[in-house]
Parts: structure tokens; C-alpha cells; sequence
């Protein structure tokens, strides 16, 4: 048991502390390993879970979630097409359903099924990285516990992952980083038993590493990191089939991304977006690569202390230096100067693989952000290691007799500082566009109905998309549309308005598009409600585009009826952060 006893603070029996310590003492009982994990489990699920639907969009979760309700690879950008769009006047290839063009299919598909069981709302976008994030705490404790070889120390691994910002804010969100982070803890896991067993355990691992590969490329950092691991243990590892079994596994598991590539580059000279990006290929068809818009590894530092509190990077870098020190323990040198200081200190002497596994794996995701960025949801690939380092520091300080006896309430003090952190983050200040409020407005207002008047589409293939969705949504009596601000950004446009054209049979078209079919065809539109919905600059809009067609329409729509316009009032304001207005919706009858 790790807590200290109350007697070694007799000198301070009138003190808070002391009555933590008594209470400490007496619950030490109940505090197994067992039930410590449980009360983890279930405070991680909660904070997960609260809200979780209502939060607002942010980052890319409309652009993956969209295409995940239909399995359907269209980002509704000219800038950047799609093979829907390229073979828009022949039978779609076969191969184009073997993955997406810029970023592996298992998210896509994992939440396609969450789709089609509970429909299409913002809790089911969310639920299986919520679902994959409550697995990666428990996954936390078996490494923790398999690492340090003791059950405590599992127990803190899975506490400072359940309290972490990070890992708390990629479980909320419909991004693919929740379930890669998950597929790469199995896969730390399954290797650590693999080490122990290499013939019952590779089939695993090859399943393991082919799942993250098909999650996302940046998985794959992992293989070297294992293969590095396997050298520090016995370099004739690297000998023994096994391991190569497994790549094998994965790589034939992988193979349908393999053969999309191909394919792709017999129909357009060019691989998937990522590959074309990492070969510096020719790529037409995407004058704008929305996935390399990111936040530059210059900014990993700051964006490294907006998603990971201070005292537990302190932590993490302590146990970092330790591990290289583990690592190179038998080196001469500068390692023996490390050894002589740590042996000073009466710390050391670790005899797992938890340092070259966390060392070498965070110098290898650090040298993969120098190329594609430091984007907040990028460094959520530290999360798992960064505890991993944390709970060695920790557990080295244990090993110091002045800090042994204050060792509970250093881990309590910072699970709670970790937790006031994360709340602060997620709760108290995070962004509020209005995005997730407007889509709500829409939902009470549609009451689940589709336009009487439903939208088509030039493309056939989309076309059909809209048919074969027009059965599931009863029809109103009464057609109506919707007309947005284009300046509205990508992710949130596809969330609020192309899925409701192309799943929900409402029509949805920007206010361009809009002055178009007036000055084209006015007559077709008669009859029909028009919900218009005006950008404010405080909400999520796109850095590159900015017209004024809607700051046109508007000024039409309220201008009073003496002056030529329609002198129309809001039928809606949307607010979101300081009570800012967000949008603005106006609502008429053509």
C-alpha cells in the first residue's frame, strides 16, 4: 500500500493535513488497487460524459463527422475535390471505397456504424472516441501495472490519463486521434505480453499495428519504437520471426489503403493527399490541402502548455531525463555521471521496458511534428508516454525518504490541480461559437421533417446520396431552405448545412448561390421559407475567404420597406462566448 502512516506527522496534530492523514488511515482498507481503479474508471466516464453532446464544435469534428454518416468522401470544396467529383460522369471505381483521399477509412467506418444505430446527432459523432477514451484508462492501468510491475502504479497511470486536459478533450470530440491513441495503447499492451510470449501473443500485435495504421498514418511512429525496444532487450529479437510476423499482419491488413494508392495514382498521377503531400507530389485536384493547414512546430511549446499543465510537464521531462539515464546505464561517460547523481539521490534501478518505450517514443513523435505540425490534436499522441514518464519521476521520488512520507498527498495535490486544469479548459473556457446552438435552433425548428421541396444535386452520384436518404425523413407540407454565410469555416458548414442536403433533404445554399437563383430563376422559388443565416465576425469562419454577400443580404432584409428593402427584425439571434452574437437568422417567405 502506498499511503504513509498518520504517526510520522504526530508533530502536527492540529493541522489539516494530519485529519487527511488519519482519514487516509482508515480508509486504507478499502483502498485496494481494485477499488481505486474502479472509483477512476467511473470518475473518468463522468467527466467524459458531462455535456459531452452540447459542446461546442471545434477543430475538424464536422469534417470527419459528416463524411461518417454516409461513408461518403466529399468535403463540398472546389479547392479540394474528391473521386466523387473527378468520375462524376461514370460509375464510381471500385477502389474508391477502400479508404478516403486524405486519411485512412477505420475512423470513418467505426463511426458510420454509431451512425446507423443511433442516428445522426453530436453524442453519436462523439460516442466512440468517448467509448475509446474510457478503454484507454483502463488500458493505462495493465501498462502502468505491467511497466513498473506494481499495481499502484497502474492505478496512478490511469488517474493522471482520467484527469488529463488532453486526453479529456480528445475523448469529447469527433476527432480520430481518441480511438488512435486507444489502438496505440492496445498495441503497447499487447507488445508488452508479446515480449513474454512472442508465439501466443504476434497475431495480436500484427492486428494491433494494422488497426493503427488504418486509423491514421501518424500511428505507425510506434513500429520503430518497438523494434528499438527490442533491441535494448536482446538484439536477437530482431532476429526471432515473430515480431515480422506481425508487420507482415498489418501490412496485409493494410493492404486495401495500399491498392486505393495505387489505383489513385493510374487515375491521377498522384497517391492520397498525405502520401502526395510526403512525396511532394503534383496534386492538382487540391489547390487548398485542408489537412496541412496547421499550427507550425514553432508553436509546440506554447501549444504544448495550453493542453498539459506545467507541474505535469515537469513531471514528464524528470522522468524523461531518468529514462535516458535507464537507457544508457551501461554507457560510459555522461550516463555515468547521471548514475552517480541518481545513486546519490537513492533513486534509480528500474529493470523494464518503460524507458526505452517513453524515451525513444516521444523523440519519434517529436521529430514527426517537426514535418506536419504541432496542431493541439497532434500532441495528444504524448498523452500515453507523458504518463508513462510522470509515474517513473513519481515513483522515483517515493524511493527519497523526505518525500516518501508526504508521497499521497504530492499524488493527491496533483491529480487535483490536474483536474481544476482540465475543468478550466473544457468547462469554463472553452469556445462557444454558437455553432452547436444554431444546430439545435434548426433541429426544434425542422422538428426531424425534410423540405416538401427536396435539394438535387448536378453530380449523379450525389444525386443518389440524396435519394436514398429522402425515404428515411418524412416530408413537410411546406418547402423551405436554407441560405448561409459562406465565410462560415469548413468544418462547421458541413456540420450545420451540407449534411442537412444531403441526409436531412433540406436544400442549403450560400448566399451566392442564392443572389444567382434570384437573378436566374426567382419563379422556382416561390412559395418557399427561406431561413437565412448571417456570420457574425466572432464565430468560427474561414481564414481564407471573406465576402460580402451576406452582409449584402442582410442589409436588403432590414432596410425599412421605404428604402427598398423588407425591413424585416431577427428571428433569431444566436450567442455564444461573452454573450457575443454569433448568428443571426432571418426568417421569410418568398
Amino acid at each position: 500500500m502506498i499511503c504513509c502512516s498518520p504517526e510520522r506527522f504526530v508533530e502536527f496534530k492540529y493541522h489539516f493535513w494530519y485529519y487527511v492523514l488519519v482519514m487516509l488511515e482508515r480508509l486504507k482498507t478499502y483502498l485496494t488497487a481494485r477499488n481505486l481503479l474502479i472509483a477512476v474508471l467511473v470518475f473518468g466516464s463522468l467527466i467524459r460524459f458531462w455535456g459531452v453532446g452540447t459542446a461546442e464544435i471545434f477543430n475538424d469534428e464536422g469534417f470527419y463527422a459528416f463524411r461518417s454518416i454516409g461513408y461518403l468522401d466529399y468535403i463540398q470544396n472546389v479547392s479540394q475535390t474528391t473521386p466523387i467529383q473527378w468520375f462524376q460522369n461514370t460509375v464510381m471505381p471500385w477502389w474508391t471505397h477502400l479508404s478516403f483521399h486524405d486519411v485512412p477509412p477505420l475512423f470513418f467506418m467505426v463511426q458510420h456504424y454509431f451512425f446507423m444505430l443511433f442516428g445522426d446527432s453530436l453524442l453519436v459523432a462523439r460516442l466512440p472516441s468517448l467509448l475509446a477514451g474510457i478503454g484507454t484508462l483502463l488500458l493505462m492501468y495493465y501498462i502502468g501495472k505491467r511497466l513498473f510491475q506494481n499495481e499502484y502504479a497502474g492505478v496512478l497511470a490511469a488517474a493522471l490519463l482520467a484527469v488529463s486536459n488532453m486526453h479529456i478533450w480528445i475523448s469529447r470530440s469527433s476527432l480520430i486521434e481518441g480511438l488512435e491513441v486507444f489502438i496505440i495503447a492496445g498495441a503497447i499492451l499487447i507488445f508488452l505480453h508479446f515480449l513474454e510470449d512472442r508465439k501466443k501473443w504476434w497475431p495480436w500485435l500484427g492486428v494491433a499495428l494494422g488497426a493503427a495504421a488504418l486509423t491514421k498514418y501518424t500511428a505507425v511512429f510506434i513500429v520503430p519504437v518497438f523494434l528499438i525496444v527490442l533491441l535494448m532487450r536482446d538484439r536477437k529479437l530482431l532476429l526471432a520471426g515473430e515480431f515480422w510476423y506481425a508487420v507482415v499482419l498489418a501490412a496485409i491488413l493494410f493492404s486495401p489503403v495500399i491498392v486505393y494508392n495505387i489505383e489513385m495514382y493510374h487515375a491521377v498521377g498522384h497517391f492520397d493527399l498525405q502520401f502526395a503531400y510526403l512525396f511532394h507530389q503534383a496534386t492538382p485536384e487540391w489547390q487548398a490541402s485542408l489537412g496541412k493547414v496547421q499550427d507550425p512546430f514553432g508553436n509546440i511549446g506554447s501549444n504544448l502548455l495550453a493542453m498539459y499543465s506545467i507541474p505535469f510537464l515537469v513531471l514528464a521531462f524528470g522522468g524523461f531525463v531518468l529514462g535516458l539515464v535507464e537507457w544508457f546505464k551501461k554507457k560510459s561517460g555522461v550516463a555515468q555521471m547521471l548514475q552517480a547523481a541518481e545513486s546519490y539521490l537513492g533513486i534509480g534501478d528500474h529493470g523494464n521496458e518503460w524507458a526505452p518505450l517513453a524515451v525513444s517514443a516521444v523523440i519519434l513523435i517529436t521529430l514527426m511534428l517537426v514535418a506536419v505540425g504541432s496542431a493541439y490534436r497532434f500532441l495528444a499522441l504524448y498523452s500515453i508516454f507523458f504518463v508513462i514518464l510522470a509515474v517513473a519521476a513519481l515513483w522515483e521520488l517515493r524511493k527519497i525518504d523526505d518525500i516518501r512520507g508526504w508521497f499521497v498527498l504530492i499524488v493527491i495535490a496533483l491529480l487535483a490541480y490536474q483536474l481544476y486544469f482540465a475543468i478550466d479548459g473544457i468547462f469554463m473556457t472553452f469556445p462557444d461559437f454558437g455553432i452547436v446552438k444554431l444546430d439545435a435552433y434548426f433541429s426544434q425548428g425542422f422538428n426531424g421533417m425534410r423540405s416538401a421541396d427536396p435539394p438535387q444535386s448536378s453530380n449523379p452520384h450525389l444525386e443518389q446520396v440524396i435519394k436514398d436518404n429522402l425515404s428515411l425523413v418524412p416530408a413537410s407540407s411546406t418547402p423551405f431552405m436554407i441560405v448561409y454565410d459562406e465565410n462560415v469555416a469548413l468544418s462547421a458548414r458541413l456540420w450545420l448545412f451540407t449534411r442537412r442536403i444531403y441526409y436531412h433533404g433540406i436544400s442549403a445554399v450560400t448566399t451566392g448561390q442564392f443572389k444567382s437563383l434570384l437573378q436566374s430563376n426567382q419563379a422556382a422559388l416561390k412559395g418557399i421559407t427561406v431561413y437565412f443565416v448571417k456570420a457574425s465576425q466572432y464565430t468560427s469562419l474561414n481564414p481564407y475567404l471573406s465576402v460580402p454577400d451576406a452582409s449584402d443580404l442582410t442589409a436588403f432584409l432590414t432596410a425599412p420597406s421605404a428604402n427598398g428593402g423588407l425591413g424585416l427584425t431577427p428571428a433569431a439571434t444566436i450567442t455564444g462566448y461573452d454573450g457575443l452574437p454569433m448568428f443571426t437568422v432571418y426568417k421569410f417567405t418568398m
